[in-house]
């Protein structure tokens, strides 16, 4: 793959998490020539190994993030920067439409007018009611409304954090008692019929760039600590029309992620996630960009080049270890799975 000789310097946060990681592996597949930085507000994690140079920034909600991060990007003399934590999204989104540091260095997120309402589980269902098919879903706190819920569909219900993501929050209950006791346990609790998987779950990518809408769908199953641990994308028709009638409707630029379930009724709703997902390198390999994409649109390009078709791809995340001998986090080759020749 040859890659342009110009390049694009990026700073990515939150490296030692798996979205950080996963966004700085989608940009190493780009066709341009992307330097990425790193940072993250732990210093003893491995997220410096996947990038070309890295520093520790203050927490998102400290009041020093901003100030420093600005400085950070002006002395690494970065293009743009890409948040890859929600704390950090929900801090830097609001530094403008389009969000940008004090400097004018571009931030590539979501604003956060669009985090504000599809951020949040319940504002969001309610902003997508009668628009696209949705199971009964309540604000956690409004008995009478979980009452309703209980009446149309009955147990199990789901009880999810109301600006949560991935699945660690979600609870599944079966009776009132159980219920209760989750309901007090959770701060903003935000209540949906459970969703049968009989078609499968799937994890959505959309880009859009100026109303031109681009999807790819992965049916997916969870892993053990709540993000995807198989994945191979999908061509499923009925998948991929509602999560573009959501998309439409939302009217977001730039990248986000869409969960939803093909139950025994038809195609419904999840949550959706106002940022890219940890799938975001998975999709890049088969040609799904939109991480370099995003960052195109921030950098004000006009002629974004997406293609009609993505290589056929199957995904499947596995525990690996770095280890330190005192020049660096890196692995140990005899370590690594067995490769096919010619992969």
């Amino acid at each position: 793959m040859q890659k342009s000789s110009k390049s694009i310097r990026v700073l990515v946060t939150a490296v030692n998490g798996d979205l950080g990681q996963a966004l700085v592996k989608a940009l190493r597949l780009s066709t341009k020539q992307i330097v990425c930085y790193g940072c993250d507000m732990n210093g003893a994690g491995i997220g410096d190994a996947f990038v070309d140079h890295f520093c520790v920034v203050p927490g998102a909600t400290e009041a020093i993030y901003i100030e420093t991060l600005d400085r950070l990007c002006n002395s690494l003399a970065v293009h743009a920067v890409i948040p890859g934590s929600e704390p950090e999204i929900n801090v830097l989104s609001q530094l403008g439409r389009p969000p940008k540091l004090p400097s004018g260095i571009p931030v590539v997120c979501q604003e956060a007018g669009w985090i504000e309402v599809y951020g949040d589980k319940l504002a969001s269902m309610q902003a997508l009611l009668g628009k696209v098919d949705l199971v009964p879903f309540a604000d956690g706190t409004d008995a009478g409304a979980v009452e309703d819920v209980i009446g149309r569909s009955g147990f199990p219900l789901v009880v999810k954090e109301r600006q949560s993501s991935g699945s660690r929050s979600l609870r599944i209950v079966h009776n009132r008692q159980s219920l209760e006791a989750t309901l007090a346990e959770v701060e903003s609790p935000f209540v949906q019929a459970f969703i049968d998987d009989d078609g499968g779950e799937f994890s959505a990518g959309i880009f859009s760039d100026a109303g031109t809408i681009h999807t790819i769908a992965f049916r997916r199953k969870l892993g053990p600590v709540g993000c995807s641990w198989y994945a191979e994308n999908s061509a499923d028709d009925e998948v991929l029309l509602y999560v573009l009638n959501i998309a439409r409707e939302t009217l977001a630029t730039g990248s986000i992620n869409i969960q939803v379930r093909k139950s025994s009724e038809g195609v419904r709703l999840l949550e959706i996630n106002p940022r890219f997902s940890s799938l975001v390198a998975v999709r890049a390999a088969c040609g799904f960009r939109d991480a370099e994409w995003s960052l195109e649109l921030a950098l004000g390009s006009s002629s974004i080049e997406v293609p009609s078709s993505y290589r056929d791809i199957r995904f499947h995340r596995f525990f690996g270890e770095m280890v330190d001998f005192g020049n660096g986090f890196g692995r140990i080759s005899e370590w690594d799975p067995q490769m096919m020749e010619g992969f």
